[in-house]
């Protein structure tokens, strides 16, 4: 970028709120997991909406692309720059205030640069909660998780982020700003153009704050902890659960042999005898004396095939479960060439995706399968680990097969190839196949409408 127009953009900065440390913005050209990695000439930290808004006019004239970021954990290169494309990076860190918490209407305004465990942890001086929940909560941003309509493993009581947000506070094109950040839960005034920004992965603009629906704090919970040999038992188990136990699941998730296995490479030491284990949080909201027993007693009526079953005693435990799951990416960094999707299956159809999927993978390629995720809300984290050294030639030719493979299988069973991580850079060409033209036309039209000099996040989504 020339020195003209960085001097328009610091004028509307202090030195604190901006770098040209080289070190500095390579962190933030880099995505978690190392897969995309792209260069800019400065990064940002603004503290207002107002230099926000004046720095887009600016970039705007000058034809100045922005990356808005925040805690940089998305999983598909959509919060980095591209390499050589003359892109600034905009962290919203430094916007992280919490500006109101009302215990009238249940409702948090919030900016967007407020990392979501701070959020979390302040709530719970008031014994209420934000119910999204993910392993990255220590350093994702809450404006992060709007752009990505983040889901978390409590989706199948709560919903993603999108049925949580009452208001929202955008600056899109020309620097205007959208801002309509009443805590009320009735507004039937036209279109609500707060959903179009939630999940479009800063394409339309940057999103600077939020006013969430926050909720009572269970009297406690508790993990179930279950085994077995067949998906099909852990999904009749689901289904028997949600009967019985109805919105007391707060979380149900899935793991394979496998996605277990690999967590002896970082340190963690148990048994695993089943071929799936099933991780189920179950809370009290209703003051049910004993819900330990509660919960004993209705499983033992269900009279399900499951083995290894461990019902935790305190939070302290409930912890230790929810690392183990949380520790599976992590782990996943030590296999050799892992192919990740994220995909979602109706569970009618889940066993037959699983079982059709192995075969056919293990049938034509030397592979193993890490499965796991919130298989409560439809979402399977499928992903496919190279047995074999692969040269960097063949990871290619490796990843396409995989991904046709398990994507057709995707849409043949009438999945999403997207559940939760979004498109980014990584799942474009996917998108391209998988999503008919006529939704992929209207999808460019409303970004020609929010961003017609494609300023906002270019080369992502589309």
């Amino acid at each position: 970028m020339d020195k003209k127009n960085l001097k328009k953009i610091f004028q509307f900065l202090d030195n604190s709120e901006y770098s040209l440390e080289r070190d500095i913005i390579d962190k933030h050209c880099t995505d978690w997991r190392g897969d995309f990695i792209g260069t800019s000439d400065i990064i940002l930290f603004p503290k207002s909406i107002s230099s926000i808004s004046k720095i887009i006019k600016v970039c705007e004239k000058n034809h100045i692309p922005i990356i808005p970021q925040g805690g940089n954990t998305g999983l598909v290169g959509g919060s980095v720059p591209r390499k050589d494309k003359g892109e600034i990076v905009l962290n919203l860190k430094k916007m992280n205030n919490i500006r109101n918490i009302n215990l009238t209407d249940n409702s948090v305004e919030i900016e967007s640069g407020c990392i979501l465990e701070d959020l979390k942890k302040k709530l719970e001086e008031h014994n209420m909660e934000f119910p999204l929940n993910m392993g990255s909560k220590g350093s994702c941003q809450v404006g992060g998780n709007i752009a990505t309509n983040a889901g978390g493993v409590n989706y199948i009581k709560y919903g993603s982020i999108r049925q949580n947000i009452l208001g929202l506070e955008v600056i899109t094109k020309n620097g205007e700003i959208i801002s309509n950040l009443s805590s009320i839960k009735k507004n039937n005034t036209g279109l609500d153009l707060k959903q179009i920004f939630i999940g479009s992965e800063g394409t339309l603009g940057i999103i600077t704050a939020a006013t969430f629906r926050i909720y009572k704090k269970p009297q406690e919970r508790f993990i179930l902890w279950l085994g077995s040999n067949l998906v099909s038992d852990i999904l009749k188990t689901y289904s028997s659960f949600t009967k019985v136990f109805c919105d007391q699941i707060s979380s149900f998730e899935l793991m394979n042999k496998k996605s277990l296995l690999i967590l002896k490479k970082i340190g963690f030491e148990f048994d695993i005898k089943k071929e799936y284990y099933c991780l189920i949080e179950l809370s009290n909201f209703q003051d049910i004396n004993n819900f330990q027993d509660y919960i004993m007693d209705k499983i033992v009526n269900l009279n399900l095939n499951l083995d290894d079953v461990i019902l935790t005693k305190n939070e302290q435990e409930n912890l230790k479960f929810w690392n183990i799951r949380e520790s599976i990416p992590l782990a996943e960094k030590k296999e050799r060439f892992v192919i990740k999707h994220d995909v979602s299956i109706p569970l009618e159809k889940m066993n037959q995706f699983i079982n059709e999927t192995d075969q056919k993978l293990k049938k034509n390629l030397s592979v193993e399968i890490i499965n796991f995720g919130h298989i409560g809300d439809n979402n399977l984290h499928y992903n496919v680990s190279v047995l074999k050294n692969t040269e960097p030639n063949e990871k290619k030719e490796m990843l396409k097969k995989v991904n046709d493979i398990v994507y057709s299988n995707t849409t043949k069973f009438g999945g999403s190839i997207s559940a939760e991580h979004g498109i980014g850079q990584l799942r474009k060409d996917d998108l391209k196949k998988y999503k008919s033209k006529f939704e992929l036309e209207q999808m460019k039209s409303i970004k020609k409408i929010f961003d017609p000099f494609d300023i906002f996040n270019p080369g992502k989504i589309f």
